[in-house]
């Protein structure tokens, strides 16, 4: 025999169950808050102490992001000022050492004293050139210390000291084996090797980058260099 429940008697027995299986969860929520509001009356002096040091570090993360904002805006318009003055007399590099005095450390000092070793290497002052390019060689952003890297080993091929720029494409090369300018790199390389008289290394240099860089600019000049050096 089937009984039949009816609809009122089921939905009312339902809602008293649902009711009943709630009721431990609100009992829980009430012992969480009471034992919080305790706690929080028990140790008033450190719960304000620690609010108190949380607005700080966000009042003091704040203001520090807002400087660091300040410093590299204020940085690169003073990069920028530099600029037009070495455009008009570029003789007068003085505005480029005050951008590196002034902001040091920030991206606007460095790409200032890079600016600074190019404009040195085209005056074919080569020496003052590895003076600014130098310290670049450490520097985060990676482009600028690639340019500063190849720039400082095409300043000590200029000035016939061979074996270090030979050092630094070689280090460079370990060192950054899928850098963007490694082609570049291979050719510094080979030329100072030419240029130091050591001719079998400078042709196996050169032989890497017409089998790695066929189709480039210094696959070209390698063919070109490989076929002087095997007459």
């Amino acid at each position: 025999m089937v009984y039949f429940v009816p609809h009122f008697y089921y939905n009312k027995y339902m809602n008293n169950k649902q009711v009943a299986a709630q009721q431990p969860e609100k009992d829980v929520l009430l012992s969480l808050l009471s034992s919080i509001t305790t706690y929080v009356k028990a140790h008033k002096q450190a719960v304000i102490t620690t609010v108190v040091i949380l607005v700080l570090a966000v009042i003091l993360g704040y203001a520090y992001s807002a400087h660091v904002k300040s410093v590299q805006e204020k940085s690169w318009a003073a990069y920028y000022k530099a600029q037009l003055a070495v455009m008009t007399n570029p003789t007068d590099l003085n505005q480029l050492d005050s951008v590196s005095t002034q902001f040091p450390n920030t991206n606007a000092a460095q790409y200032a004293q890079l600016l600074k070793g190019d404009i040195l290497y085209a005056q074919e002052n080569y020496a003052q050139a590895i003076d600014a390019y130098k310290p670049l060689l450490n520097a985060k952003n990676e482009t600028l210390r690639t340019v500063a890297t190849l720039s400082l080993a095409a300043s000590e091929q200029a000035t016939k000291d061979y074996e270090n720029a030979i050092k630094e494409m070689t280090k460079f090369i370990q060192n950054n084996p899928k850098n963007f300018a490694l082609p570049q790199a291979y050719f510094t390389l080979a030329v100072s090797q030419e240029l130091a008289g050591k001719t079998q290394e400078a042709s196996e240099t050169y032989k890497q980058i017409l089998a790695d860089y066929t189709k480039t600019y210094f696959g070209t000049m390698a063919k070109d260099r490989l076929a002087v050096l095997t007459k």
